[in-house]
């Protein structure tokens, strides 16, 4: 989805992902951090907001940014956050969050109790970096060098040889999180995305990836909806949508092309009326179930 410029149009603020106003975006747990940990009065915080938003859809005009994404945080919400993420992170293990955009769920696990020392973010843009410590106002506690700008699409030589695997270093990441990122590429490039997050995955037992992805329940590659249905060539752009079957297939695929042994489970949820339709194979008990049990995973 990033090969070439940003597309012609894709800036425009006509587009329905560009929310001109906040409403639910701004959640209570958002005025919190903000407030809280920021130290942003309530006065300033809309206008805050919006500053940012616009100067991070000036560097992407991700439809993410758009619509306040980085005001969630999405790790936090994941049922293993509070029973494995956190407690191993106050213990002194290392995190990177790749496609961290703002750094939104590395500020969430700072102001939960975890240090920030061992807390890393990667994304593809530089200027995320400075934009963050904008947004949330903590360059004395989380100080520069938790940032890495990279492409984890690259090359092989050029992925080496970049800061990840230089800086970080390969089987140095004890938790490895990637939160609504790997749905914006087609399936090879996932894949591709997969492996490389394994070869900086520690490979120490009970390491582990976790994150959310958009996903449906007919697996399969969709192709991306005007402006970025095209590449610089007139190539059409597809991106890949998920069952839980066929992503753990692919995680299966990522850990056989790597060496590394993977226990993977993935859950699918929906809108209660979407699930309405669905037929047995899509039974909403069961996905609850199987949502309920990550939380007792034996890691």
């Amino acid at each position: 989805m990033l090969e070439g410029p940003v597309p012609h149009g894709a800036r425009s603020v006509s587009w329905p992902w560009y929310h001109h106003i906040l409403t639910n975006e701004l959640t209570k747990e958002a005025r919190q951090l903000l407030a809280a940990y920021s130290g942003i009065s309530s006065s300033q915080l809309e206008a805050h907001i919006y500053s940012i938003r616009d100067k991070a859809w000036g560097i992407f005009p991700w439809p993410c940014v758009g619509e306040f994404w980085f005001l969630s945080f999405g790790l936090a919400k994941h049922p293993l956050y509070k029973s494995i993420v956190l407690p191993r992170l106050r213990a002194g293990q290392t995190l990177l969050d790749v496609g961290a955009c703002l750094g939104q769920d590395l500020r969430k696990c700072i102001f939960d109790g975890a240090p920030a020392t061992n807390l890393f973010a990667s994304d593809l843009f530089p200027e995320y970096e400075e934009l963050a410590y904008k947004l949330w106002r903590d360059r004395d506690r989380l100080p520069p060098g938790h940032f890495f700008a990279d492409n984890i699409l690259a090359d092989n030589a050029t992925f080496t040889s970049g800061p990840l695997m230089t800086t970080l270093g390969p089987g140095s990441v004890d938790i490895l999180t990637a939160t609504m990122f790997l749905h914006v590429f087609n399936y090879e490039n996932q894949l591709k995305t997969a492996t490389r997050m394994l070869r900086l995955l520690s490979h120490k037992p009970g390491s582990i990836i976790l994150g959310s992805q958009a996903g449906s329940i007919d697996f399969g590659e969709q192709t991306l909806k005007p402006p970025f249905h095209r590449s610089e060539t007139g190539t059409k752009r597809t991106i890949f949508r998920h069952n839980p079957e066929s992503f753990e297939k692919m995680w299966q695929e990522a850990g056989k092309a790597t060496g590394v042994p993977l226990k993977i489970s993935a859950v699918l949820l929906a809108p209660a009326d979407l699930l309405a339709g669905a037929d047995s194979s899509f039974d909403r008990a069961v996905k609850k179930r199987r949502y309920e049990e990550l939380a007792d995973m034996e890691l």
